[in-house]
């Protein structure tokens, strides 16, 4: 059966238009205006550099040096947006599992799932490499080389808490004997696990653990390849055949003109080489985004759709609170109508 495509929205939970009001005011228009989910992302250290440089809330020009780096946590974002809202699924992506102490991690993701009446989608990842410039791994205490074990560990001991009625685990990190953790998730077994990245280490755990996937940077024509890549992953951890959800994380500016959206967003789009783990280039980028009026926009999402994306998290390049607002309604009343 054909899955319906959905765009979501990032909302504004960092940078200097980040605030509670703009948070509340975006998801529900959103939310009227048709859009299937909103978005926040997971820091818990948010510097200077990176909000110049991975920028994923607003646009560079916004970004002044006398201002303090802001950064709103994803998991207490995700519950208030449960009772600001109604009807649009709430998505992070992706949760840096490794960060995180997974028994209260499992209660909290528990207790969202149970506030939106089982709207959460939990993208989850082992944390970015050094070089896009976060900083969590050496605040936190926690060695860069164990993130890997740590995330399978991790996402199993929540699954354990989720499905188990007295879950049990013994592990390197973790261990418990049999308890009591209660409500279970909405979602059965639990809220879907969407993982991240498109190189082969960060692909073989979404192939391990997760049955949606949500990468950036990816262009069309490559999603076949990198899909049926994932599907034999799956086979070698004794998975069957996956049903996924294929996403796109994916930045973009739209406007009524081409001249107008590529002035809107060609300058941060232009950093984005500096600001990126996997240090994207610089074509790699204007390939792999959206910039255009709404004939060009929607071309190039119906690329994607071609290519077996399903799910679409746009991350907004804007200057203002009201010109995210604006792109919103234009995408929604000329882009999404060719693909309902």
């Amino acid at each position: 059966m054909k899955k319906p495509v959905e765009f979501g929205v990032r909302l504004p939970a960092g940078g200097p238009l980040a605030s509670v009001q703009a948070m509340a005011r975006v998801a529900r228009s959103a939310e009227d205006l048709g859009f299937d989910a909103v978005w926040v992302h997971d820091f818990f250290v948010w510097t200077k550099v990176q909000e110049q440089f991975h920028v994923s809330c607003g646009s560079v020009e916004i970004v002044h040096e006398e201002d303090p780096p802001l950064f709103y946590e994803s998991l207490t974002n995700l519950a208030w947006l449960a009772g600001v809202t109604n009807r649009v699924k709430l998505g992070v992506a992706v949760l840096c599992v490794p960060y995180r102490e997974p028994i209260a991690t499992a209660k909290q993701i528990a207790n969202i799932d149970l506030l939106s009446d089982g709207r959460l989608i939990l993208g989850v990842g082992p944390g970015g490499a050094k070089e896009g410039h976060n900083k969590e791994f050496e605040v936190l205490r926690i060695p860069r080389r164990e993130k890997w074990d740590r995330m399978r560990e991790h996402v199993r001991v929540m699954e354990a808490i989720w499905t188990q009625d007295k879950p049990s685990f013994e592990g390197r990190w973790t261990g418990f004997e049999p308890t009591d953790i209660n409500p279970k998730p909405v979602q059965k077994p639990y809220p879907p696990l969407w993982g991240c990245g498109r190189m082969d280490r960060t692909l073989d755990l979404t192939a391990e653990l997760c049955t949606g996937w949500i990468p950036s940077w990816v262009l069309p024509g490559e999603y076949p390849v990198l899909t049926e890549r994932l599907q034999q992953m799956a086979g070698t951890h004794g998975r069957g055949a996956v049903d996924w959800v294929i996403a796109d994380e994916i930045h973009g500016c739209i406007a009524l003109t081409h001249e107008e959206a590529v002035r809107q967003g060609q300058r941060t789009l232009e950093v984005f080489t500096q600001g990126f783990g996997s240090n994207p280039e610089q074509a790699r980028i204007w390939d792999s985004s959206y910039v255009g009026d709404p004939d060009e926009v929607g071309e190039r999402f119906d690329l994607y759709v071609q290519g077996g994306v399903t799910h679409f998290e746009l991350k907004f390049i804007y200057h203002t609170v009201d010109g995210l607002l604006e792109q919103m309604q234009l995408f929604a009343e000329r882009v999404i109508p060719r693909f309902r």
